[in-house]
């Protein structure tokens, strides 16, 4: 994975690996969700935008609708650092974790069991994903900044 660059390809491979080994005793302990407030993920901001979309408001609204593995097409995403967009694929994925987490009570409060495994999977294999994201970036990525000074 050394100077390997981060795509939608390799998140998604990632996230499907993570998806595979989630067990759902690993999802049952610990901590079901993130211990922030359950406020709306700040996607009313979108309707603050007029006029026509600028290619930084596509990938912002992208990221806030959490589609971490639908970036690598947009302008404003390439013309970022290769570390602006790690930023932007982690943000998109807590955006996504988010949205899940949102959707938990509701699947308890109509007694959908299997469906509140599912998501917890989900959000489980995202939270791995995204821990998986960062250390491929920087352990190899992150070694030349440091040695460079």
């Amino acid at each position: 994975m050394v100077n390997q660059v981060i795509t939608d390809d390799l998140a998604r491979q990632l996230n499907f690996q993570n998806e595979q080994t989630v067990r759902e005793d690993e999802v049952l302990e610990g901590v079901v969700v993130d211990e922030h407030d359950f406020t709306a993920p700040p996607s009313s901001q979108q309707s603050q935008y007029s006029g026509p979309a600028s290619p930084e408001k596509e990938l912002q609204s992208r990221i806030e609708s959490g589609e971490w593995d639908n970036l690598d097409d947009l302008e404003a995403f390439k013309a970022r650092t290769a570390e602006g967009q790690l930023m932007a694929r982690t943000e998109a994925l807590d955006h996504r974790v988010r949205q899940l987490e949102l959707r938990l009570p509701m699947l308890l409060n109509q007694h959908l069991h299997d469906a509140y495994i599912q998501i917890l999977k989900k959000i489980h294999a995202l939270r791995k994903t995204k821990g998986a994201l960062l250390y491929y970036f920087y352990k190899n990525e992150g070694q030349r900044d440091l040695g460079s000074g």
